[in-house]
């Protein structure tokens, strides 16, 4: 399946007031005006609708507040809204279906996606990626390629250097440049990317479970050198032996003698110990409700996530279904078995809405994201109930430990005797408490020990599992080699022919060899002379082939990753003479003509060929100062 993205309609409104309002259609789309009437606002308005980072607007695009977006992609259609801003970062509304259906649906048929992804949900970038059937890549190991940064290379505009490829941005990697670069010209697949992703999350999981394991062995070494649980159980054994010693005799001694009458202290002690012996009763019970609460919610939440998954496996399998049978007509009812009675052609036989292929993808497309947002926001809460479960059943050990020791305690106070023997028992029992309070720190240590233990061991498995997935990386970079070179070739190849079609008696290029490029370089060099010094419509003329030349590669390679689309600001800028804008312009339209792929080109002119104005070409009238694009 070829990536796609074709511009259907673009409406920009303030209020209830529609400030522009054009369809565009499939292959060339000429929008034609002079100079200030509004070309390039109506560019801006086009990039930032599909997901643009732009905060520094032209100051006719001041009285919009929103921009609205209806886009073909091999998903079916969508409707993207966004709120001009000079604000980054802007979220988008997306409605899965027409313009026409979400101006008449309501606020709730609208999804707000933010512009990062999030651990639970989806960036619209990722929502326009697979809609487009691009993959998700991530530049450098650690950031998301977003629609801004493909954009980047699918916009020519005028504010950017022309000796460079990509638009001008102040926060720039070459690492994002070449990333790109390389998902649109097709260089790796989705396994690359996939082991990439999976690189980042268990790079990700190392960093946690190593920061867990430091902050462990912190802790540990605040109760002393050993932390190895055999030593740590070692010396349990020995505390209880003594524990045990003292208890025989105490018992000894309240075999032997009658009672001498109580003492102060010892009723006082029997309040603390009763007192003791509750609080840490209601802890353990308290706990405890806790621990069975958490369990049948982890019990639940298991089997809703395994619905989730079975879900999204019949939904798949529908869809594969439905893909090699297509619509279904149905003589009786599934649900009440009564006859269907026939329908008008294009309407779904059951319910009679009107169908379209383009809608059918777009609603599939919004089911499948719903459910799998579910069930990532549901993996995401079981993850941390099971979090929870873990760290209460630990605090439970802890607290039976300690309602053992408050009921050896009041234990002893209740059956002891209360003669004067009570100064010897007490002080036995108040070796018998201290003995239970190293045996509490113990219990600590060795659980602290126990999670020391299995957190070396997570580390050590997620150390293996970088290693492994870096050299499953490496060797398929090493295999990317021929697709890069077949890619590159053809984009030069490419951009050398549409350069020498340029107009003779106005090119200073003279013979061209070769053209080369470089994406994280961000140059463009003609026969190894890179960012020549040439005249400066030349290197527009060079900016505009090389941007062509990509887009005609991905209409040629099915392996490209370019949404054939693309869109061409002002393609006579920098005082270029209006022959030789024509003469690009034509070379544009040669290239729709010849392509076999479906593809859209969008371009601003104040030139236009002579041929091409007042074709079906040229989308909506003729801007000037007077009467600029928005009304």
């Amino acid at each position: 399946m070829n990536a796609r993205l074709r511009i259907d309609r673009l409406l920009v409104t303030r209020g209830s007031s529609v400030l522009f309002d054009e369809k565009f259609h499939e292959g060339v789309n000429i929008i034609h005006g002079s100079n200030g009437g509004g070309k390039s606002t109506i560019a801006d308005f086009i990039f930032f609708g599909l997901g643009g980072d732009l905060r520094e607007w032209k100051p006719s695009a001041s009285r919009a507040e929103k921009t609205i977006l209806e886009i073909t992609t091999p998903a079916g259609k969508m409707t993207l809204r966004r709120d001009r801003s000079e604000k980054s970062g802007r979220p988008m509304d997306i409605f899965f279906g027409s313009m026409t259906d979400a101006l008449q649906s309501g606020e709730d048929s609208w999804q707000t996606q933010p512009y990062k992804r999030t651990e639970q949900g989806y960036s619209f970038s990722q929502i326009l990626f697979r809609a487009m059937g691009l993959p998700e890549a991530i530049s450098d190991g650690s950031s998301n390629i977003t629609m801004h940064q493909i954009l980047r290379l699918l916009y020519v505009d005028q504010l950017t250097p022309v000796q460079r490829i990509f638009r001008v941005e102040s926060f720039d990697t070459w690492q994002t440049r070449q990333a790109v670069g390389d998902l649109l010209s097709g260089v790796g697949g989705y396994d690359l990317f996939e082991k990439q992703l999976k690189l980042r999350e268990v790079s990700k999981r190392y960093d946690d479970a190593n920061a867990q394991y430091k902050s462990l062995v912190a802790v540990a070494s605040g109760y002393g050198e050993q932390v190895l649980t055999e030593h740590i159980e070692l010396a349990m054994e020995k505390t209880k032996k003594e524990r045990k010693t003292l208890l025989g005799v105490i018992e000894s001694l309240m075999a032997t003698t009658a009672s001498e009458g109580r003492l102060p202290e010892v009723e006082r002690n029997r309040k603390d110990a009763a007192r003791s012996y509750n609080a840490a009763r209601k802890t353990v019970s308290n706990l405890e409700e806790q621990i069975e609460t958490l369990s049948y919610e982890i019990s639940d939440a298991d089997q809703f996530v395994d619905h989730l998954r079975q879900s999204l496996r019949d939904f798949e399998a529908a869809s594969e279904t439905f893909l090699a049978l297509g619509h279904l007509d149905f003589e009786l009812c599934p649900s009440c078995f009564s006859p269907v009675t026939e329908k008008p052609i294009g309407h779904c036989q059951l319910c009679n809405t009107p169908r379209s292929k383009e809608d059918d993808d777009s609603r599939t497309l919004a089911v499948k994201l719903d459910l799998q947002m579910q069930l990532r926001e549901s993996l995401s809460l079981q993850a941390a109930r099971k979090s929870e479960f873990t760290e209460k059943k630990s605090a439970l050990r802890v607290a039976k430990r300690s309602l053992q020791k408050a009921s050896a305690t009041m234990e002893f106070v209740r059956s002891g005797p209360s003669s004067g023997r009570e100064a010897e028992i007490a002080e036995l029992s108040r070796k018998i408490g201290f003995i239970d309070s190293e045996l509490e720190g113990l219990q600590k240590r060795l659980e602290i020990a126990a999670k020391i233990k299995a957190a070396s061991t997570a580390k050590d498995d997620l150390k293996n599992q970088l290693t492994r997935l870096k050299k499953e990386i490496e060797s398929i970079e090493r295999s990317q080699g021929l697709r890069k070179t077949k890619a590159y070739s053809l984009i030069s190849k490419e951009a050398k022919k549409l350069l020498d079609l340029d107009m003779a008696e106005h090119s200073d290029f003279g013979d061209i060899d070769h053209v080369s490029f470089n994406f994280a370089g961000d140059w463009i060099a003609i026969n190894g002379e890179k960012n020549r010094a040439g005249s400066a419509s030349g290197m527009v003329v060079l900016k505009n082939s090389f941007a062509a030349a990509m887009l005609n590669a991905s209409l040629i390679d099915k392996g490209f990753n370019l949404p054939r689309w693309m869109l061409f600001d002002n393609v006579e800028d920098k005082g270029m003479v209006e022959e030789r804008s024509w003469n690009f312009q034509r070379q544009l339209v040669s290239l729709s003509s010849k392509a076999k792929t479906p593809h859209q080109i969008i371009f601003t002119t104040s030139k236009i060929a002579p041929e091409l104005d007042g074709s079906n070409f040229v989308v909506g009238r003729k801007y000037t100062r007077a009467q600029r694009s928005l009304n």
